[in-house]
C-alpha cells in the first residue's frame, strides 16, 4: 500500500480496557451482587430440601421427626437459626458464603457426635388412680414425680445434608453477573 496512512485514536478502546483491568483489580461490587444471589440460591435450596446438585437431603429419622417439637416436615430446619444465619464476606479478592453457626459444617458434610455420660434430675407425672410413673417426660413445671437417671455416653451419626455449592445454574448465573459487569466496564466502547 503506497501513500494511505489511516490513524486510529485508541483512547476509547484503552480507557473500556483500563476500566475492566481496574474492575478485576477490585471485584468487591461484582462479589457483593454474586453474594446477594448466593443467598437467594441459598434459602430456595432450604425450601425444596436439595443438595446443591439437585439430590434430595436424606430424610429426618422416624424416632427424630416424631420428637422434633417444630417444623417436623423441614429437614435443617427446627427455629431456623442455620437458614437465618446465611451472610456472606467479601473481600479484596474472596467471597465467602456460609453460616458462622457452630453446626453448619456437621449438616454439610454429615459425621459423628459423641455425647458423654451423664446424670440428671428427670421429670414425670405419676397417675395417683393407677399409681404409674408415667413413660415420657415432662417439663419441671408439669411434673409431679422426679428421680436421677443417668444416661451413658453414646454417638449421634449425622448424615451429609450439602446445602453450600453451587449448582449448574448457580454457576451460569454467577458467571451472567461476572458478564454484567465486564460489560458495564467495557460500555463505553463501541457506542
Amino acid at each position: 500500500m503506497v501513500g494511505v496512512t489511516l490513524e486510529y485514536n485508541s483512547g476509547r478502546i484503552l480507557e473500556a480496557v483500563q476500566s475492566a483491568v481496574d474492575l478485576l483489580q477490585n471485584p468487591t461490587p461484582m462479589f457483593r451482587d454474586m453474594g446477594e444471589y448466593m443467598l437467594l440460591a441459598l434459602d430456595v435450596r432450604f425450601e425444596s430440601q436439595t443438595a446443591p446438585d439437585g439430590t434430595p437431603w436424606q430424610a429426618l429419622s422416624p424416632s427424630y421427626q416424631k420428637r422434633k417439637r417444630k417444623n417436623q416436615d423441614k429437614i435443617l430446619v427446627l427455629d431456623g437459626y442455620l437458614k437465618n444465619t446465611l451472610r456472606y464476606q467479601v473481600s479484596e479478592n474472596e467471597l465467602a458464603v456460609g453460616s458462622n453457626r457452630p453446626y453448619a459444617a456437621i449438616h454439610q458434610f454429615g459425621g459423628e457426635i459423641q455425647i458423654a455420660a451423664r446424670s440428671q434430675q428427670a421429670y414425670f407425672r405419676h397417675d395417683a388412680k393407677t399409681n404409674e410413673v408415667g413413660p415420657h417426660f415432662v417439663n419441671k413445671r408439669k411434673a409431679n414425680f422426679s428421680q436421677w437417671v443417668t444416661l451413658g455416653p453414646y454417638t449421634i451419626k449425622m448424615p451429609a445434608r450439602p446445602w453450600l455449592g453451587t449448582s449448574q445454574k448457580d454457576d451460569d448465573e454467577l458467571l451472567a453477573i461476572a458478564h454484567k459487569h465486564l460489560d458495564r466496564a467495557f460500555s463505553g466502547f463501541g457506542s
